[in-house]
C-alpha cells in the first residue's frame, strides 16, 4: 500500500500539532519553511519529540524487523530538514505503512 504525498503530509503536521507546535510554524512548515538547521522552526526538543512521533506511529505499522531508527539513513537529522524531505523519507523507505489515521 503506499501513502500518498497529500495523506503523508497530512499526517507529518498532524504530528508537530501533537507535538505542540504552534499554529504559525505549521502553516510555515506546510509553506516549506525549513524545520531543522540554522534556519530552521524547530528547538532540538521538538525535533526530538517529532522524530520519536514518527517512530513510534511507524514501528506501530510497519511490520518490520527493524526499527524506524534502524531503518534511516546515517544522518538522523537531515532526513527532518523540512517537510519535503520528510515526505520523501516516509513515501520512499516506508511505503508500505499507511499514514491515514
Amino acid at each position: 500500500m503506499s501513502a500518498s504525498p497529500k495523506t503523508t503530509r497530512a499526517f507529518i503536521l498532524s504530528a508537530l500539532q501533537n507535538i505542540g507546535v504552534t499554529p504559525d510554524k505549521l502553516q510555515a512548515i506546510d509553506d516549506g519553511a525549513q524545520i531543522y538547521g540554522p534556519e530552521g522552526l524547530l528547538d532540538s526538543i521538538h525535533i526530538v519529540g517529532l522524530i520519536s512521533e514518527i517512530g513510534e506511529w511507524v514501528d506501530s505499522r510497519a511490520g518490520n524487523t527493524k526499527s524506524f531508527f534502524d531503518i534511516l539513513d546515517e544522518d538522523l537529522f537531515e532526513n527532518f530538514k523540512d517537510i519535503n524531505w520528510i515526505e520523501s523519507l516516509l513515501n520512499g523507505k516506508f511505503s508500505h505503512v499507511s499514514f491515514s489515521s
